[in-house]
């Protein structure tokens, strides 16, 4: 039951941590995150769902990139809003990319 109780919370902590622009918001999610993911330490499970949430948020910081340049020069809120939700996608999938590596590094280690 605590497994799936902290994949619910994984979940909903990576949902949120790919659309809030809030960056005290934003820290402590990760902090969430991060515990979380130390619950269930590493199985090929969680290994593929973190793969597929660094493509998911590969796709988002592509289209985000895309509004950004939209802007053409033009400054205001708007931009300013926009880039600092594409630097926290960036953020987010840097967090993730962090815990892929330890993730594999820890599998290879137990599987040797």
């Amino acid at each position: 039951m605590d497994r799936f109780i902290a994949r619910a919370n994984i979940k909903h902590f990576g949902d949120r941590l790919c659309s809030e622009g809030d960056t005290a918001m934003r820290c402590r999610l990760q902090k969430l995150l991060i515990a979380e993911e130390d619950k269930l330490g590493q199985d090929l499970e969680m290994i593929s769902e973190v793969e597929r949430t660094i493509s998911g948020l590969d796709t988002l910081i592509e289209a985000q990139a895309s509004v950004v340049a939209t802007f053409n020069g033009r400054a205001g809120d708007d931009l300013d809003g926009a880039r600092r939700f594409l630097d926290g996608l960036v953020e987010t999938h840097t967090l993730y990319k962090g815990y892929y590596r330890r993730l594999v590094g820890a599998a290879r280690i137990n599987h040797s």
